[in-house]
């Protein structure tokens, strides 16, 4: 049965007033507009946020995850060598390491490389498949839930990574806060996402990999990230535009999805099935991602904005 559309204000000044960037159908699934008042854009109206379908889904504990989906297996695997330089700035943060926290931990694989590097790592993640996988094959302990669902003890982790996860959520801003609340006072949160005052986006537009994405239902540029994370009561501490490493295959994929062509799409499918385009990884960086390390003061200073 198709779920129903829910009509949504703006997530960080809610107000009601929008221009619509691009009509339902035409760069995703759900419209795209843009806040008159303080620039945000998202998917208004919308369907469900894919933790909803995640969590509702059938089970199957003799299906792994990667028959259901390998492409996102293999690129797990390669991108884990883009977070060298947060592993390396967490270090300088933490050196005494403590409590790590990744929200949509996934197959486990970053999890496990901080760990490797001393870290007491756990994760959370509504997709039961990955959580069984991170198990199974990596020896990840995850709690199969959204990070709202987990009810974590307030003050109980000293980082917390989240990566390309506040753009499916429902409600980024009530995220955030609750990365705060778990948040030891002077513990940090490393958050990526796509960005939106690109140079990519600004040529391609609806074409572009990130807006194409049914499940993105936020779309952030520097300031609005900017916004919301001080709406939830963070300071930066380190900015980036990081690079995102892919293989060949990946790199096809996402041609094939910003032609918008099925026929486009079916020839570099065919194209791609030879093990070289699985092998080869290259390393690109066109600033269409940003990077940021926030910090929960300690004491008084930097608290949540009360809700309204």
């Amino acid at each position: 049965m198709p779920t129903a559309s829910v009509t949504v204000t703006c997530n960080i000044c809610h107000a009601d007033d929008y221009t619509v960037v691009f009509p339902a159908g035409v760069a995703q699934l759900n419209q795209v507009v843009r806040c008159n008042r303080c620039g945000l854009m998202y998917a208004n109206p919308r369907k469900e946020a894919d933790h909803v379908a995640l969590e509702s889904a059938p089970d199957d504990p003799t299906v792994e995850f990667t028959d259901r989906n390998p492409q996102r297996y293999e690129k797990e695997r390669v991108q884990v060598r883009d977070y060298e330089s947060t592993r390396t700035l967490l270090r300088r943060l933490h050196p005494d390491r403590g409590r790590l926290l990744e929200v949509g931990s996934s197959l486990g694989y970053l999890l496990d490389s901080f760990r490797k590097d001393g870290w007491d790592v756990t994760g959370v993640d509504p997709d039961r498949y990955a959580c069984r996988h991170a198990a199974r094959q990596v020896g990840i302990a995850a709690v199969n839930s959204t990070l709202e669902g987990a009810h974590l003890p307030e003050g109980s982790i000293d980082v917390v990574v989240m990566l390309h996860v506040i753009e499916h959520v429902p409600d980024p801003v009530g995220t955030l806060r609750e990365i705060h609340r778990v948040l030891k006072p002077g513990g940090h949160l490393v958050m990526e996402t796509p960005r939106y005052d690109s140079l990519p986006f600004r040529i391609l537009g609806r074409r572009e990999r990130s807006v194409s994405c049914d499940g993105h239902i936020f779309f952030f540029t520097v300031d609005s990230l900017k916004r919301a994370y001080e709406l939830a009561g963070f300071e930066l501490e380190h900015f980036e535009f990081p690079p995102r490493s892919l293989t060949l295959d990946r790199l096809g994929y996402n041609i094939g999805v910003m032609s918008k062509s099925q026929f486009i799409q079916g020839l570099i499918r065919s194209l791609t099935r030879h093990p070289l385009f699985h092998r080869v990884k290259l390393s690109m960086n066109v600033r269409d991602m940003q990077r940021v390390c926030l910090q929960k003061p300690s004491g008084g200073a930097g608290r949540a904005a009360p809700v309204t």
